[in-house]
């Protein structure tokens, strides 16, 4: 426990004056009684001695009858504390009914002439896919598309409230802090579709198969499988139980403070033990091939397409209900068209060819199109792509893109390529300014309970406003790494990241060029290239592109995949054992500001800015930006607020409506 939680949770037990005075006044003793009374009588006749006697009887039995009254008065006043403390939760527990109440009314009300029907369109990177497998994909833009024809066991209703919902299963019964019990929804059901032709029920065996799965993390020979990235959160699982067949039982070996986040992470989809068996591997050396697909989800995905898009219709047997009394979805189509350049983004939101317009629309593209059509609805979300300034390989036993070895080995050349990062040049030219850089791509700058304070991070190299003390410190620690300057670095880009961005790269070599006075070379390559190579371990580095936003608010899962040895996500061989030790306290430790403290305590470990550790623990992908999203829809699409989080949130839509009655709606 840090110093500052101790004193933190001292205040917050102890009990105050007034409260103690409150306490005595109902007790009979008013505030004069609180104090020793050190008198004794003026009798003559009695001898000093026996005076003093006298005095010192009468002040221990005064000391005895006020230490009783202060004990009557404390536990007096803590059974108030107490009973204060329950009637605050009660009550607080009561207003989050009534909203809940309110907010179901609201939304009965705004759906009460809800129009069933329609086309949800939106833009999308068709091409930054990796696979349809449930369990091993990562890309953001498949994670969007699965969120329309998946479900998870429980999911995030808001992210950023930290509100959960059920989804297949209710959310868990918590008898101790190792045991956690589900419920299935009894109507839940699979597709009609093969190979659940029918549309069977899911069980709770079902779920038992799917996190077995990612726990084992093997292909379908059952050799180790580095696809499965979350396999290490799933090991987190200790034991599961099936009593019968809708009721899951999870425990922990021990307490887990990131164990209920692992049903939510994305990728933790639920699909069928026939499509495991059946698709196996095939979900990875079939990457493109949707129709590997088993689900339980709204929709169904029909066709995909790189170059064109993807697209989905609805699923006739889903079993939630929407508040019309009949099965969700409310409207008959989900259209995801790859496009890519901003330009072609807004033309096809104006010509209603896309109803949503978002990414990669900038804030003066969304600026132009509400003063044309000032109806519209819009709003900002933080972008869901974020931007990662540099990529670092820790493995020694790669020996470098050119086999002249491995430069990142030395922390010091690694800390030179971090601080040489110019991100307010970056933010300029990819966000056009409206963005922000954060301290860890795990704790982005719009989480800011989690967060190390913005005035810090201001103030840390790679991230002041000073350019020229960056520039001076990036080239003092490459010239102690003793790189060769005559070897170029080089790096790999995607070829998605140019596309979106032309002459991004050039940019970017400018910028590394004049801070290291170094040649760099990029190589651009597709993404489904990069993330092979990632997984192999022989990544040769990277410059600023874009990378999946946080699985989870909270950094601990995060940090103990990516910075544990072993972890499912540490491919590029971080090993800092300080760094190690400190994820896993925080794993075990269930008081949420002490994680929160360990937290910051991490960050500055792996933005090399610790005092007692310097560049050693600097982590391989450190620092990020992100931007802020313009989001604009035409005036016939109805959604609600929880529709706009800052990633994987397409669940959310589940509620959305179309009104084709609307004069605007596309004939």
């Amino acid at each position: 426990m840090t110093e500052r939680n101790y004193w933190q949770r001292l205040r917050r037990n102890r009990m105050t004056r007034r409260s103690l005075l409150r306490a005595s006044g109902r007790a009979g003793v008013g505030a004069a009684g609180l104090a020793l009374v050190g008198c004794g009588g003026d009798d003559d006749s009695v001898s000093q001695v026996q005076q003093r006697q006298q005095q010192q009887q009468q002040v221990m039995q005064q000391q005895a009858q006020q230490q009783q009254q202060q004990q009557a008065m404390q536990q007096q006043a803590q059974e108030e504390q107490q009973q204060s403390a329950a009637d605050q939760q009660a009550q607080q527990a009561e207003q989050q009914e009534q909203t809940a109440d309110e907010a179901d009314q609201q939304q009965q009300a705004a759906v009460s002439n809800v129009v069933r029907g329609g086309d949800l369109s939106f833009s999308t990177p068709a091409a930054t896919h990796d696979y349809f497998d449930p369990h091993r994909a990562v890309f953001g833009p498949t994670q969007f598309w699965m969120g329309f024809y998946m479900n998870y066991l429980i999911r995030w209703k808001n992210k950023e409230q930290g509100i959960l919902e059920s989804d297949i299963a209710s959310l868990p019964e918590i008898p101790d802090e190792e045991t956690y019990i589900f419920r299935i929804d009894q109507g839940a059901r699979y597709w009609d579709r093969y190979p659940t032709e029918g549309g069977r029920l899911v069980t709770a065996e079902d779920i038992r198969l799917n996190y077995q799965r990612q726990i084992e993390g093997v292909d379908a020979t059952g050799a180790e499988d580095g696809t499965f990235l979350g396999a290490s959160a799933f090991r987190q699982t200790a034991s599961m139980d099936v009593p019968d067949e809708t009721t899951w039982v999870a425990r922990t070996d021990g307490p887990d403070a990131t164990w209920l986040g692992v049903p939510l992470r994305p990728f933790s989809w639920i699909t069928s033990p026939e499509a495991i068996e059946e698709f196996g591997d095939r979900w990875r050396d079939e990457a493109a091939n949707v129709e590997l697909s088993s689900g339980t989800g709204m929709f169904i995905p029909q066709n995909f397409d790189p170059d064109i898009g993807i697209d989905m219709t609805r699923n006739d047997d889903y079993w939630k209900m929407g508040v019309d009394g009949q099965p969700l979805p409310y409207y008959d189509t989900v259209t995801l068209s790859n496009l890519t350049d901003p330009t072609a983004v807004e033309a096809a939101y104006r010509g209603k060819e896309i109803v949503n317009g978002r990414f990669p629309l900038s804030s003066v593209q969304a600026e132009s199109i509400l003063s044309d059509f000032p109806d519209h609805g819009h709003g900002d979300i933080a972008f869901g792509f974020t931007i990662i300034t540099g990529v670092f390989n820790y493995n020694p036993d790669w020996d470098g893109e050119d086999g002249l070895g491995n430069p990142y080995l030395d922390r010091r050349f690694c800390y030179a390529l971090h601080v040489a990062v110019d991100r307010f040049l970056m933010i300029d030219a990819v966000y056009l300014g409206s963005g922000k850089p954060s301290g860890l791509g795990a704790t982005p700058w719009y989480n800011s309970y989690w967060a190390i304070p913005e005035e810090e991070l201001l103030q840390t190299p790679g991230f002041r406003p000073d350019r020229e003390a960056d520039i001076a410190e990036a080239r003092q620690y490459i010239d102690a790494s003793g790189y060769d300057k005559d070897r170029p670095i080089l790096l790999y880009a995607p070829d998605i990241w140019e596309g979106t961005y032309p002459g991004i790269l050039e940019t970017e070599k400018s910028m590394y060029e004049e801070a290291l006075g170094v040649t760099v070379e990029f190589n651009i390559q597709p993404y489904t290239v990069l993330l092979q190579r990632w997984i192999e371990g022989t990544y040769p580095g990277g410059g600023p592109q874009w990378t999946n936003p946080p699985d989870d608010l909270d950094p601990t899962t995060g940090f103990n995949n990516g910075y544990v040895v072993g972890g499912s996500s540490n491919n590029l061989k971080y090993d800092f054992q300080p760094m190690e030790d400190l994820a896993k306290t925080m794993r075990v430790t269930l008081d949420r500001e002490e994680r929160r403290d360990m937290a910051h305590e991490a960050q500055r470990i792996l933005l090399g800015t610790h005092p007692e550790h310097g560049v050693d623990g600097l982590a391989n992908a450190p620092a990020v930006m992100n931007g802020i999203s313009p989001v604009l829809w035409w005036p016939f699409v109805h959604h609600g607020d929880d529709s706009l989080q800052f990633a994987h949130a397409s669940h959310r839509y589940d509620d959305t409506w179309l009104d084709t009655t609307h004069p605007d709606y596309p004939a």
